[in-house]
Parts: structure tokens; C-alpha cells; sequence
């Protein structure tokens, strides 16, 4: 069937109206009013939206954080952030106040200062190995974050296990 336009009641009320008859089956198109095109001589106002870095704390900076492990006693150390991406874990201090081992990695951060960061560090004691770090966080201000996540330790002698960790800290620079 040959479609039909109808001009009635000028261009803002222009329509078409298309019927076809495919494989047994009646199709009805009806495309909505389309508005007269209006030229104004005046310029278009927008509203922009954007964000900035400053409307989302970063984790940059130098952090004193409380890490415990399921299967130890809570400890200190500090951790940095830094503006390259990478950080850096000083922890457990030693009687001479320095820290027992110094764990590097990485880190990212998400929507709504939500936090992701990945390390690893030698285990110290009598069993050595490595331990492989993964929390996911969020800077619940400036100032404070929290972090859950898992430690894979993998001994030299050739154990493995995993424990859940979690972190909190407060920026001290």
C-alpha cells in the first residue's frame, strides 16, 4: 500500500503515517510530530558540569595506618601514597624503632573516593617468604580511610596461605 502524509495544520503538526504488509504480518509506523525549525539571533546558553580533583580527596601524602591481619596481633607503620601511583609501606618497628621491612606497590584511585592499592613485602621471623597485599578502600574524608582485602603469603619453603586484612590510616603530611 503507498504511504499517505497528511499536511494538515501546518508543520508542527506534520506526520507520516507509513502501512506495510511483511511476511503475513501488518506493521503501523506513525512518526511523532516533528517542531518548526526557529532561528534566534541570540547565542545559546549551557550549563556545564564538571569535576574536579579537588571535589575528591586524593590519597597522596604520608599516612599512619593500623593493619590487622586475621591471624596477628594488630601493628603500626606508614604508608605513602604518592602522586606517581606507586607507594611504599614502612611497618612492624623493630626495637631500634626502625621499620622491620618496607613493602612497594601500587595504587588507584576510584569513583567517589573509593581506593584499590596492591603491595608486596618480605615476611620477616622465622618462616620467610613474600606476601602479596590487595585491599580496596575509600577515603571516608581528607584525612581517614579504610581498607579491606587479602594477604597471599607464599613461604620459601614453599607454603602458601591467605589471610584477610585490614587497614585504616590517618594522614599525618
Amino acid at each position: 500500500m503507498p504511504k499517505k502524509q497528511s499536511t494538515t495544520g501546518g508543520p508542527t503538526a506534520r506526520r507520516a503515517v507509513g502501512v506495510a504488509l511483511a511476511a503475513g504480518f501488518l506493521t503501523l509506523a506513525v512518526a511523532a510530530p516533528q517542531p518548526a525549525l526557529a532561528l534566534t539571533a541570540g547565542p545559546a546558553t549551557t550549563t556545564a558540569r564538571t569535576a574536579t580533583a579537588a571535589t575528591v580527596p586524593s590519597p597522596v601524602g604520608t599516612w599512619s595506618v593500623t593493619t590487622q591481619e586475621s591471624d596477628h596481633p594488630a601493628s603500626t607503620g606508614t604508608l605513602y601514597f604518592y602522586a606517581d601511583h606507586t607507594l611504599r609501606l614502612e611497618a612492624h618497628p623493630g626495637p631500634d624503632g626502625k621499620p622491620v621491612f618496607i613493602g612497594t606497590g601500587e595504587w588507584c584511585a576510584g569513583y567517589g573516593g573509593t581506593l584499590h592499592y596492591e603491595f608486596t613485602h618480605p615476611l620477616p621471623g622465622t618462616r620467610t617468604g613474600t606476601a602479596y597485599v590487595e585491599l580496596d578502600g575509600v577515603l571516608t574524608s581528607s584525612t581517614a580511610f579504610s581498607a579491606h582485602g587479602l594477604t597471599n603469603r607464599v613461604y620459601d619453603d614453599g607454603g602458601t596461605e591467605t589471610v584477610t586484612i585490614d587497614m585504616t590510616g590517618t594522614r599525618t603530611a
